[in-house]
């Protein structure tokens, strides 16, 4: 049914966990993976004026982005999956949108922090701009949800001894 599987990545433990069910998604579809992790200026400086100091966390942020996306596409391939991967920088949501088409995603998953009132209010929700525009399904994880290694665990310990 999917054949390309966009999984966004921010290094949160709800991203975490959509990497996870991205990984075995493609792996029972025998599906590709792109993985991709943005890097959101305005979300990082905000309307501070531009300064080296600024210019480092920025690029310090950056790198981090291409370690995660690295090391993702190096977990994906291990698993057995052809996988590749792009880090970006912009707004987030139209970021991954643009990745998605790019590589042709026909499912986006992606992690959701899962925000409330105020907050919410601040800083928005990516998850629900790219619902909102997305061409393609997108599955969105919440942080709740237990990865399949806690899932082994949680049977283990209810398994009669």
């Amino acid at each position: 049914m999917f054949k390309r599987i966009a999984v966004a990545l921010d290094g949160s433990a709800c991203a975490d966990q959509a990497f996870s069910i991205a990984v075995q998604l493609a792996q029972g579809e025998h599906a590709a993976l792109g993985v991709c992790s943005i890097v959101d200026p305005i979300m990082i400086a905000g309307t501070a004026p531009p300064s080296p100091a600024m210019d480092l966390v920025l690029q310090d942020m950056e790198g981090a982005a291409r370690r995660l996306v690295a090391d993702a596409v190096e977990e994906a391939h291990r698993a057995g999956l052809a996988a590749s991967g792009e880090t970006g920088s912009g707004v987030a949501a139209f970021e991954l949108l643009k990745y998605a088409r790019r590589f042709k995603a026909d499912l986006i998953v992606m992690g959701t922090h899962g925000r409330r009132g105020f907050k919410h209010f601040l800083m928005g929700s990516v998850a629900e701009i790219v619902l909102r525009e997305s061409p393609v399904p997108v599955l969105v994880v919440s942080s709740s949800v237990p990865t399949k290694s806690e899932e082994v665990a949680r049977n283990e310990a209810a398994a009669p001894a």
